[in-house]
């Protein structure tokens, strides 16, 4: 981000720099080791808002690529569920029919029986 400042004067004689979006650039002073430590400039009054904005825009932009991501990885478990939970109720189903028969079949042989002693 390239920087830019314009100095005016003001009816008190002290200068108003201006950022590179045209508002006052507040007096800051350098707090970082090394031997320009102390030294004082102007600096641009959005500058701590606009790392942030950028900062949360790119963490938005992960955010939004992992949330697709996992939509992506639901939706495939849906699928998989889905087969799973068939495979199950097939299975259950085939047990139920399976009963189903040996219940008829002792239900047959008892009603053989019944008629065998009765006749």
């Amino acid at each position: 981000m390239a920087s830019s400042s314009e100095s005016r004067s003001c009816s008190n004689g002290k200068p108003h720099v201006l950022c590179f979006h045209q508002d006052l650039a507040p007096l800051r002073t350098l707090k970082v080791q090394g031997p320009t430590r102390g030294k004082r400039f102007y600096g641009c009054s959005h500058w701590p808002l606009e790392i942030l904005i950028e900062e949360l825009e790119n963490d938005v932009k992960k955010l939004k690529e992992t949330n697709w991501k996992l939509e992506d990885e639901v939706a495939e478990m849906a699928i998989v569920n889905t087969e799973q939970l068939a495979i199950i109720t097939s299975a259950t189903t085939d047990k139920k029919l399976y009963n189903l028969l040996v219940a008829s079949w002792v239900l047959f042989a008892i009603v053989l029986l019944l008629l065998g002693r009765g006749g």
